[in-house]
Formats: C-alpha cells, structure tokens, sequence
C-alpha cells in the first residue's frame, strides 16, 4: 500500500479564500542572513495567479503574493497578534466604539508616489464598497485635524482593529487585478499569462526589508511538474506535499513544516437533497474517517479538525467538536434509517482536479461511505469550472474543498455561515447559529466572545453543516543554498523572510 502510494505525485493543498479581505504581513522581526551569496530565487506556485485585486481576489494563492505587494493599517504578526504598519501607532476607545489611527509619516508606493490621508480614506471607502467583512460595522470615518483616522462604529466592538489587515491602496487606483501598487517589501514588475510572475524588492519600503532582490513565481499546475522542475535546478522552492516530500527522502534540501491553516471539509449543500436533512448530514459524518484520510492520504501530515476554524486560533477554537463523530457505522445507519434512506442513496462529490490531495481524499471517502450503501462517484471539474459552479452557482451536490480566512480572526471563518452570507456556499441556514456568532461579534467583554464563538462552532457541529476533517499540514522545500521561513496564523508565503546561505 505505501509502495503504491508513492507511485502518486499529489498536488499541492487547495486553499480558496472564500472571504475577499487581504492580509497584512510585516513585523520588526528580522529573518536571515544580509550577506546573501545569490540574490534572487524561483517559487512554483500551483496555481496561475491572475488577479491582484485585495478588494476581489478570491484564491488563497493570490492572498499569498498580495501579502508581500501590500500593507493594512495594521500588519498580522507570526505569532498571530497585530503590529501597526501604514498607521504607526492606534488607540481604541473605552467604549471600543471609537478607533484612531495614527498614520505612518514617508510611506511610499512602490512607483514612488508618497501616501497620504487620501489613500487611507479611498481604501477603508473601497473596503465598505466591496462589502468586505467587518466593514459593514463602521458609522463613519474622517481625517482629524492633527492627520489621524478616525473610525467610529455602530456598535462596540474589541476586536475591529483584525479587519484593518485589509491593504491599503492608491486613490482611484486603477487596474489592481493586475497591475497592484503597493507599499509592501516587494512590487510586481512582470507578469506573463500562463508562465509567471516576478516581484521585485521595494528599496523605499518603510519597514524590514526583504533579504532577495527578486523572486520569480512560477505556475506549474501539478506536483509532478513541481518535483521534475526542482530536481532539474528549474526552481529553487515550492510548497510539497506529504508524497513530495517522501519521495525527495534524505535530499540535501531545507524542509519546513507547518499547518496551512485552512480547513479542508466535505462541504454538503444543505439546499439539495438528501443533505437539507440534519440527519443525512450526520450520518455522512459518522461515516467519514478523518484519522484514516490523514494516515492514507498525508502520512499523517495534518491536525484533524470538526470545525471551520483553525486550530491555531487555540484561544477561540471549540476543541470539543474534535471527537462528537467518531466513527460509528451503527450510529451512521440508524439516522438513515430514519431519513428513510436505509438501504443508501447516490450522490456525486466534485472536486478540483489540479488538485489530487482532494481527489485522493475523495476516494478515500467514497470507500468509507460504502459500509453504509451509500454510492459516492467522484465528478472531477478544472478550477475555473469549481469556482463557477460550486462557489458562485452552488450547482453541486457536494465537494472537497480546503478553505482559508483571510484574516487571523473567528470571523473570517465563521461568517461564511450566517444564514444571509454572501458566500455561504453550502446553503447552511441555522438561527441559533446566527443567535451566537452576532453575540460574539457584538460584545465587548472579551471571554463572552470566546465563549459565544465556541458556541457557534458547537452549533456547527450539532447541525453537521458539513464534514470538517483537517488543517493539512503545508511543507515547504528549498533547493540548497536557500532559507528562511516565517510562520502566520493564515494561508501565506513570506517571500521577505527567504534569505540565500
């Protein structure tokens, strides 16, 4: 069984950012060495990155690159925690109604023209305009006297400043999907459809600046082709999985591993039948393993997971949920046979087919699901086609899919869930739900809003709005000569922390 899984060369983690925020990034910490013998490296990417825009962008991948071209108000830092970045210092009122930003002096963008409050008031005005989450929390928003940002809510609310990730743009700027100005560590200088893109260091950023003049991203659309351009000296580092990773052995490569932070599911469309039943939606969960897709699957590179939210936000995360469905096929054919499905029924799982760690954990899916008569058939699409159908259409019946958050907050990935979110893909309606995440968000005493959340995701979880399995673990390969690495709570690469030995 080993021997024939290796013979697979899965490719790399799905992450769609399901939420349209970007991310912030820089801290004062300081990554590598500043005698860099080379001075540029090459990164394959699986997927072609084809829109720049923070403000539409819907992949991860793309959250990933923005992370570098861009800064918010506020930048998340590695230990998940928020630095200030455009504004250098922020003060929050006692009421937490009221948020002042005290804007960074001698910001420029990256084709030279220097920030100014204008900017700053463009970006929150485009934020609320693109209906970006925590947005809608805002009453008004005006330049004080002394320069500062003033920010007033409709409601308290302690923990705002999480959405002030979101980057930070030229007035009227035009262009963005593909033509980004930032002020981030690096700036986009070349983007070829199809190839790759290059980002260049910004000399002029205001914060640590990156330790490579230039990075090379380039779009190879599987893992195959990611290990055969590696080991040929094509590119210098991508992100592997778990079979890469067995199959490169003892190379004398730089490995680093951490969790993706994004939580790959079986998601069921709670509008289509026979999921818009809780029991159905309970027995699949009965049914699926996730112990057994981390062991076949990732070679146990993974944190199994039964809520949306990542584990890495330890503070607010429900760990209880972890083991309500343990596998229990005696359970799992009890509740269908009361959904009057006793003897099974069909059902299709479509899933991205760059992408075979979905793939593969649908398979494994398919045998589990059998034990109970039920008769899953795998219906493979290409991404476009996924993010059509499934994400915009939800013309699916059910998928596998990993979904990220685009902030470091509960809120990037629980407000999908509301019952009038615009992309609550998978149809989940549940008042009690909406009950505690709009208490959650709403309080300003800090240990009801954990509580509140946890309850959410208890409500999740006693709902089966679908399967969560796991935070697949993301390993990152260096050819040698190259390193550095930095950890965020979030589906990001650092390309600033990556250093030549």
């Amino acid at each position: 069984m080993q021997l024939l899984k290796k013979l697979f060369i899965k490719s790399l983690i799905l992450c769609v950012g399901l939420s349209f925020i970007g991310c912030g990034k820089k801290t004062s910490e300081s990554t590598g060495s500043k005698n860099s013998k080379k001075d540029s490296i090459v990164f394959g990417f699986a997927t072609e990155l084809n829109n720049f825009d923070p403000f539409s962008s819907m992949t991860a991948d793309a959250r990933a690159v923005n992370f570098n071209l861009f800064d918010g108000l506020v930048n998340v830092s590695s230990d998940g925690g928020f630095v200030p970045a455009i504004a250098e210092s922020y003060n929050v009122s006692d009421d937490a109604i009221t948020y002042t930003f005290v804007l960074r002096k001698g910001v420029k963008f990256h084709d030279g023209k220097k920030l100014t409050s204008d900017d700053v008031m463009y970006s929150v005005g485009k934020a609320i305009e693109s209906k970006l989450s925590g947005y809608d929390k805002i009453k008004d928003y005006y330049i004080a006297e002394d320069g500062s940002l003033v920010i007033n809510l409709l409601s308290a609310d302690t923990a705002f400043v999480a959405y002030l990730t979101t980057p930070i743009v030229q007035k009227d700027a035009k262009n963005l999907e593909l033509s980004p100005v930032g002020t981030g560590p690096y700036k986009l200088s070349e983007y070829v459809e199809q190839d790759h893109i290059t980002l260049e260091k910004n000399n002029d950023y205001w914060g640590q600046k990156a330790n490579l003049k230039k990075v090379t991203v380039k779009f190879l659309d599987s893992q195959a082709s990611m290990i055969l351009n590696f080991q040929a000296g094509s590119i210098d580092a991508f992100s592997a999985n778990a079979d890469t990773v067995e199959q490169l052995g003892n190379a004398d490569v730089t490995k680093y591993q951490r969790n993706s932070n994004s939580v790959q599911l079986l998601a069921l469309n709670n509008d289509v039948a026979p999921f818009d039943d809780v029991r159905v939606r309970k027995a699949i969960n009965y049914l699926v393993d996730a112990d057994e897709i981390i062991k076949t699957v990732n070679y146990g590179y993974g944190v199994k997971t039964g809520s949306p939210l990542i584990p890495a936000l330890a503070k607010y995360y429900e760990k209880s949920v972890d083991d309500v469905y343990n596998p229990d096929l005696k359970k799992a054919r009890e509740l269908l046979k009361q959904a009057g499905y006793k003897d099974g029924f069909s059902f299709s799982i479509t899933v991205p087919s760059s992408y075979t760690v979905h793939v593969r954990t649908a398979e494994v899916i398919v045998n589990q699901l059998a034990k109970a008569g039920i008769k899953a058939s795998i219906k493979q699409v290409d991404w476009a086609s996924w993010l059509q159908n499934v994400y915009t259409n939800r013309q699916y019946e059910s998928t596998i899919i990993s979904v990220d958050g685009s902030l470091a907050y509960p809120t990037a990935f629980l407000s999908r869930y509301c019952s009038d979110a615009h992309n609550n893909f998978v149809n989940f309606k549940s008042a009690a739900f909406d009950d505690a995440y709009n208490k959650a968000v709403n309080t300003v005493n800090e240990a009801e809003q954990i509580e509140w959340f946890k309850k959410a995701q208890k409500v999740l979880s006693d709902e089966a709005a679908s399967v969560y399995i796991e935070d697949i673990a993301m390993l990152t390969v260096y050819a040698k000569g190259f390193a550095g690495n930095r950890d965020y709570p979030l589906y990001v690469t650092d390309f600033s922390a990556i250093y030549a030995e």
